[in-house]
C-alpha cells in the first residue's frame, strides 16, 4: 500500500506525526508517497485550536474527499484535535460521514508518549521534541484541556532516548515544545531522574545538552509564571541552550489577563522581561498576544501599544481572538466585531514592524555563529541562515551570498551588513 501524510497545526502535532506515520510503517506493508493522487491511503493529523486551524483542516480533509470519489483513494484516516472537538460537539458528523475511519487523539496518545521511534526522512538537522503536553491552566479563549486533557509529562528517560535517536539521525538544532513546557515535570517530581533544588525541565534539558551531537536547544511556549532563578541560569550558563525564551504573554492589561484566566498581571511580566534582559545578555525574547478578546476597550488597547512600545520584544505574533464554542469565553458579553479585532492586529503589528526595524539596525556590525537552512537562489549564490535569535519555521532567516556551496544543517560564522524591515543581510566570515 501506498500511503500519504499530511501533518497540520503546531510542532507538538509534527512530532505525534512522525511518530504515528512510523508506527504505521512498522504495523503495515506501506511505502509513503508525497502526491495524495498516487496513494492508496491519506492520513491526516488534524488541528483545531483557532478557527483559521479548523479551516485548514477541513478543507484538507475535503480536498482528499474529493480524490476518493474520482478512484485516487481508497482509504482516508482522520486523526487528531478536530476528531475529538467533533466527539465533544458533533460539529462535523456530515464531513466525518465521507471519511473512512476518524480517531480521537485520546486512543492513541498514551502510546505515542512512550515511542522513540519517528520516521527519519521526514527529520533534517533541525527537529522538535514534546515533552509534555494538556494543560491545566484552563485559559478562558483556549480548548486545549477539553482537546488534549490534564497537563501529563513524558517520563525523561523516554525523552532522553528519543533525542538521542535524533542527534543520530542528524539533528543539530532542538526545539523543546509542549503546551507548558517550563512546567515539565511537576506531576512526576517524584522521578529520581530530578535534581530536587531545581525546576524538572532544567534537569532534563541539563542532561540532553550532554548528548553528543545536539548542538543548539530551544526552548518555546514558556509560560512567564514559571519562570523563576534555576530557568533564567539554565538559560544563562548552558553553552548549548540558545539565549532565546518563546513567552506568550496574551495582553498587558490587568482586567484583560484576570478575564483570560491567565496566571500573571502587567507587573510581574514586567518583571520578569527586565529580570531576563538584565541577567541573560543579548537574549532574544518572543511573545504572542491576542486582541479583541470580549470585554477589551480601547483603553485596553491603549494599555497593551504602550506596554509593547516600552517593553520592545525582539520577537512579536499577533493573533485576534477566535471564538471557541467548547472555551469559557464564548459565552462572555462584549463580543468584538471582526472588523475592529483585524485593525487592532494591524496596528500592533506597525508598532512591532518599528521596532524590529530599530533592532535590526544595531545589529549591523555584528558577528554571529549561524546554521545554514539552505539555497534560495540557484544563479545568484543566495542562502538563508539562522543566528541564534530566529527560530525555525517562525521566524525570518538572514540572507547571505556565497560562490562556495554552504551544506544544509552546517553551522557558519557570519557578520551583519544589513538591514530592511524584517529582513537582515550578513556576509561569511
Amino acid at each position: 500500500m501506498r500511503v500519504s501524510f499530511f501533518s497540520l497545526g503546531c510542532d507538538k502535532n509534527t512530532v505525534d506525526s512522525e511518530k504515528i506515520l512510523k508506527k504505521f510503517i512498522k504495523d503495515h506493508d506501506v511505502e509513503v508517497v508525497q502526491d495524495a493522487k498516487d496513494a492508496d491511503i491519506a492520513i491526516v493529523n488534524t488541528c483545531s485550536f483557532i478557527l483559521d486551524a479548523k479551516k485548514e483542516s477541513i478543507d484538507c480533509i475535503k480536498q482528499l474527499v474529493e480524490l476518493k470519489k474520482k478512484g485516487h483513494l481508497k482509504e482516508i484516516l482522520v486523526l487528531g484535535c478536530l476528531v475529538s472537538e467533533n466527539q465533544i460537539t458533533h460539529k462535523y458528523d456530515e464531513l466525518f460521514n465521507e471519511v473512512t475511519y476518524a480517531l480521537s487523539f485520546d486512543k492513541y496518545k498514551n502510546d505515542l508518549d512512550s515511542m522513540n521511534d519517528r520516521v527519519s526522512d521526514i527529520l533534517s538537522f533541525s527537529s522538535s521534541i514534546k515533552i509534555c503536553d494538556g494543560c491545566d491552566k484552563y485559559c478562558s479563549y483556549c480548548i486545549i484541556p477539553y482537546l488534549k486533557g490534564r497537563f501529563k509529562s513524558n517520563e525523561p528517560q523516554n525523552i532522553i532516548e528519543e533525542v538521542k535517536k535524533l542527534s543520530q539521525n542528524g539533528v543539530k538544532e532542538l526545539m523543546v515544545v509542549g503546551q507548558d513546557v517550563l512546567h515539565y515535570g511537576i506531576d512526576i517530581r517524584d522521578n529520581k531522574f530530578f535534581n530536587k533544588n531545581e525546576k524538572p525541565i532544567v534537569t532534563l534539558i541539563n542532561e540532553i545538552s550532554k548528548i553528543s551531537g545536539m548542538e543548539w536547544i530551544r526552548l518555546l511556549y514558556c509560560y512567564p509564571e514559571e519562570i523563576d532563578e534555576s530557568v533564567i541560569r539554565l538559560i544563562k550558563e548552558n553553552k548549548k541552550v540558545l539565549k532565546y525564551i518563546d513567552m506568550p504573554i496574551q495582553h498587558s492589561s490587568d482586567k484583560i489577563l484576570k478575564l483570560m484566566n491567565r496566571q500573571t498581571t502587567k507587573e510581574s511580566i514586567k518583571n520578569i522581561v527586565k529580570k531576563l534582559k538584565s541577567e541573560i545578555k543579548d537574549i532574544c525574547i518572543r511573545t504572542t498576544i491576542i486582541v479583541g478578546f470580549p470585554g477589551e476597550t480601547e483603553d485596553d488597547f491603549d494599555d497593551l501599544k504602550s506596554f509593547i512600545k516600552e517593553i520592545e520584544f525582539d520577537k512579536l505574533g499577533v493573533f485576534t481572538y477566535s471564538r471557541e464554542k467548547l472555551s469559557k469565553s464564548y459565552y462572555m458579553k462584549n463580543q468584538i466585531d471582526d472588523e475592529i479585532k483585524e485593525e487592532r492586529k494591524k496596528i500592533i503589528l506597525d508598532i512591532q514592524r518599528n521596532i524590529v526595524k530599530k533592532n535590526n539596525e544595531k545589529k549591523i556590525g555584528l558577528c554571529y555563529k549561524a546554521i545554514v537552512e539552505g539555497k534560495i537562489d540557484a544563479h545568484d549564490n543566495f542562502y538563508l541562515v539562522r543566528p541564534y535569535f530566529n527560530a525555525r519555521g517562525i521566524d525570518d532567516c538572514v540572507f547571505v551570498k556565497s560562490k562556495k556551496t554552504l551544506i544544509s544543517g552546517s553551522f557558519i560564522d557570519i557578520k551583519i551588513i544589513g538591514a530592511k524591515d524584517y529582513d537582515l543581510y550578513g556576509e561569511i566570515l
